[in-house]
């Protein structure tokens, strides 16, 4: 776990790692070029992951966004590759804060309480909400002639809670 310093005075440091973390995520989604790039080979292995535990509040609203922490807040990013394959689940499982799924290859199919499905595909960022139980799944069909499903997945969640949670299944798959 690393310990980040602030070197903008007038920016508390939670706000710079929040602020860097959500620039990340527009950067790889707004620039298709630069995507290409990235999954063509300049990414770490599959299940790299950057942890970074900040130490100041946050409050940031602007327009329509509201983002507002108040302790210390893991942020995590990880990288997941994973072969399109029916039997493949992400499990039932809940956040203890928001999480920011960015896909840069394939599609990821959603389920949430219900069982009601929907597709995040390269190029699209789906934002959970905190307690949001659901499942994913890679299905091949939805994912024809693609070796990998690759998905960027950023959680922010409090310091001292465990992330992600596993839930009971609400419905079946």
């Amino acid at each position: 776990m690393s310990r980040f310093t602030s070197r903008f005075p007038s920016m508390t440091l939670r706000r710079l790692v929040v602020i860097t973390a959500l620039a990340s995520t527009v950067a790889v989604v707004s620039s298709s070029t630069a995507l290409g790039a990235l999954v063509g080979g300049a990414l770490p292995a599959a299940g790299y992951t950057y942890l970074s535990l900040t130490d100041n509040e946050v409050n940031m609203t602007s327009g329509g966004v509201h983002l507002k922490t108040k302790g210390s807040t893991n942020i995590k990013t990880t990288y997941s590759r994973v072969a399109p394959n029916p039997a493949f689940t992400a499990g039932w499982h809940f956040h203890n804060g928001p999480v920011i799924v960015t896909v840069t290859v394939g599609t990821l199919t959603f389920y949430d309480s219900a069982c009601a499905t929907w597709d995040v595909s390269a190029g699209h960022t789906y934002i959970e909400s905190t307690g949001e139980i659901l499942n994913a799944k890679i299905l091949p069909e939805k994912n024809a002639g693609i070796t990998t499903v690759e998905w960027f997945t950023t959680r922010l969640y409090p310091e001292g809670t465990t992330d992600p949670v596993e839930a009971e299944a609400p419905c079946a798959l």
